[in-house]
């Protein structure tokens, strides 16, 4: 029987060493486009906290404490689970 003619496994293996080489330079310009865009989002972070602090609006804001129970309309889970009623409710009315 004849096997292959030795040029095919030389082909062959030339293919996968293109493949190879290919792939390795997709990574690389994958590598270099993330790195390009890290730095574009690092540039306009820059840019936009020098705005902020020469308008003079970066100053960090702080949710006041609500007491939620001077609002009419509330959650029902969470009248349920403050007053520990549960729902049986054990023995407590409950309106809503």
């Amino acid at each position: 029987m004849q096997q292959g003619h030795p040029r095919h496994k030389q082909l062959n293996r030339a293919k996968h060493e293109m493949y190879l080489h290919n792939m390795d330079k997709a990574e690389g310009v994958w590598t270099a486009i993330k790195n390009v865009m890290t730095g574009v989002g690092n540039a306009i972070s820059l840019v936009g906290k020098q705005i902020g602090s020469a308008l003079g609006i970066n100053k960090q804001m702080y949710a006041p404490n609500v007491d939620y129970d001077k609002f009419e309309i509330k959650d029902i889970a969470t009248d349920m689970f403050r007053n520990k009623a549960g729902i049986v409710g054990y023995g407590k009315s409950q309106t809503l």
